[in-house]
Formats: structure tokens, sequence, C-alpha cells
């Protein structure tokens, strides 16, 4: 396999190159689409899904699985799903729209414009929750009396960033694959059957709840219904420092898939294919 090496730049000129991305992608959003259908995408899509496990929670009768057990789960799994998915699907925005050879050509680092571009992203990750939480104590009235709103806000951007690293790392393979749309739908939909958004990953069995202490998105989903619950981080460290840890790993394994596709690409020449 041909070597290849991490190109590093210094802190400024990192942070300029993801303003510049950042704001290229908000730009790029909101020509394409209208601001009022952004929004109404955000805040149903997290609203039908609640609605749909709600119903079914409801049916069921699972005293371990109550309404309030799966709304909250699917609150934090909208992070997860708008995260994500948006992320890993950037690279086949910038093929579709033809974008990407210039991309990769310009003298920026490739992982940073799209690490600019996924911020957006993780602020409609962030408006997704908090739409998720409304609805949990509006609709479905869920008791947040006790609830550690301080810490219940942190471990909301927690998720949101530690979703980052597994989309960009999806969004890697992204650059060599005609899409990367169904593997980002397959790491989606298995989170939810995998990460006890919907039932206790005790049900699972014991070679599926192996798979599922590697998803942030189960320590996420544990540690926000301890804080509803009122716990305090001293209690929740586990779960919370476990998702910091896998966001983190996968956010730097990505700029190592990134570097390593984006020789692939350009050796194969698929950079156009979409």
């Amino acid at each position: 396999m041909k070597r290849f090496r991490l190109r590093f730049v210094s802190r400024d000129t990192f942070a300029r190159n993801v303003r510049a991305s950042f704001s290229l992608s908000v730009r790029n959003t909101f020509e394409t689409t209208p601001k009022w259908m952004w929004i109404a995408h955000i805040l149903l899509t997290s609203f039908f899904s609640m609605l749909m496990f709600a119903l079914i929670a409801s049916y069921v009768g699972n005293p371990e699985v109550t309404v309030p057990y799966v709304v909250i789960g699917n609150a934090v799994q909208t992070v997860s799903f708008t995260t994500l998915r948006s992320i890993a699907e950037i690279p086949n925005r910038e093929k579709h729209t033809g974008t990407l050879p210039p991309l990769m050509a310009a003298p920026s680092n490739l992982f940073e414009v799209f690490f600019g571009m996924a911020l957006f992203n993780i602020f409609a990750g962030l408006v997704s929750a908090t739409a998720g939480l409304m609805y949990a104590v509006l609709v479905f009235g869920v008791d947040f009396s006790a609830a550690n709103v301080p810490l219940l806000a942190l471990i909301i951007v927690m998720t949101s960033m530690s979703m980052t690293g597994l989309g960009m790392t999806i969004g890697g393979v992204g650059l060599h694959l005609r899409t990367a749309t169904i593997l980002s739908n397959i790491t989606s939909y298995v989170g939810i059957v995998l990460c006890g958004v919907n039932f206790p990953v005790s049900y699972l069995p014991q070679w599926a709840q192996a798979l599922s202490a590697t998803h942030p998105l189960t320590y996420a989903v544990a540690a926000t219904r301890g804080a509803v619950g009122g716990m305090s981080l001293a209690e929740l460290w586990v779960p919370v420092s476990i998702m910091a840890f896998l966001g983190l790993f996968f956010l730097l394994f990505s700029m190592l898939f990134f570097k390593y596709f984006e020789e692939k690409s350009k050796k194969q020449g698929t950079l156009e294919l979409f």
C-alpha cells in the first residue's frame, strides 16, 4: 500500500479554513432549501420518530419500556440520525455538484474543509435534540422536574460532537465509493437497534451487546436518561467519558480514512462518480 503522511497546518490556518467552510455550507444549504422547509424537516422528523415508538411502547405495555423511556431514547437518537447522516453525505453532495475535484486541488486540507461543513450539521443535530426534549415535556408528558438541566445540555452537545467523528469516517469512505448513503443509513438504523434507544441493551444477544459497547450513541442515551432522572456528572462519569473517548477516536480515525481514500480515489479516478 502506498505510504502517505497527514499534513498538519497552523492553528490560524485551520481555524480560517474551518470558518470559511462553515460559512459556505450555511450559504449553500439555504440557497437550495428554503429556511422554513429546513426547519420543518428538523422538527417533524424528530416528532414523528418519537411518536411512532411511543405508540408502540404504549401498545406493548412492557413495564421496563415505558413511553418516557422510548421518548427520551428517541430524542437523543434524532441527534445521531441528523448529525451522522448529514455529515456522512457531504462528499456525495460535493460529487453531485461537481465541486469535489476543485476542493481536492485547493491548497486547503480536505479534512478541514469537510469538518467546517460538518459544523452546520452539528448545529442541526442540536436543534433536533432541543425540539425532541421539548416534545418529550409538552406532548408526551415526560417529567423533567428532577432533571439536571446543565448536565443534560452538556450531554446533548457531546452527543452531537461524538457522532461527528463517526459521520466523518463514513464520509471518508464516500470519497472513493459512488455514494456513502447506504452505509450511513445502515449505521443509523443499526444504532436504533443496538444502542438502547427503544429497549435495554440487556435484551440483546451477547454478540450484539459487544457491538453496542463500541457505539457512542449507547452511552449518550444512558447518560441522557440519567440526567433527566437528576443524576450528577460524578454519577454519570463512566458513560460520559466513554462517549467522549469514542467520539475522539472516530474523529482521529476519520482523518486517516480521509487521507487514505483521497489518495485511492485520485489513483483510481473515482472522484466524479455519483
